[in-house]
C-alpha cells in the first residue's frame, strides 16, 4: 500500500479527464490501494479550487471525491511548517508528508 498526499491539480486532471492517468489516482484510492494522507487544510483547498466556476465540477462529484478521502485516508494533524517550499501554498501538502499525529485511519 503507498501512502501519499494528492495535489489539488490531480484531482482537478482527474475530474475534467475520467479516463486519464490522474483519474487512475483516485481509481486507486477507491480500491485501497493508495492511501492518501491529508489534513482539514488540505481538504479546505481541495473544497475551494473544485467548487471554483470555472471548472463547473458538479456539488455531487466533489463531495463524494472529497467523502472518498475521508473514508480511505488519513487525516493528519502535522506539526507547523512553513517558508519550506518556494510556493508558500504548497506548505500544507509539505506538511502533510511529515510525521505527524495520525487523527484517523
Amino acid at each position: 500500500m503507498i501512502r501519499g498526499v494528492v495535489d489539488t491539480n490531480v484531482l482537478v486532471s482527474a475530474l475534467i479527464s475520467p479516463a486519464g492517468n490522474e483519474a487512475l489516482v483516485v481509481m486507486a484510492i477507491n480500491q485501497g490501494l493508495i492511501v492518501p494522507c491529508f489534513s482539514e487544510e488540505i481538504l479546505e483547498e481541495y473544497f475551494g479550487v473544485l467548487l471554483r466556476e470555472k471548472f463547473g465540477f458538479a456539488a455531487e462529484s466533489i463531495a463524494a471525491l472529497l467523502d472518498l478521502f475521508r473514508r480511505q485516508g488519513d487525516l493528519i494533524d502535522a506539526p507547523p511548517l512553513t517558508g519550506v517550499s518556494p510556493d508558500r501554498g504548497d506548505d500544507k501538502l509539505l506538511r502533510a508528508q511529515r510525521p505527524g499525529r495520525l487523527t484517523s485511519s
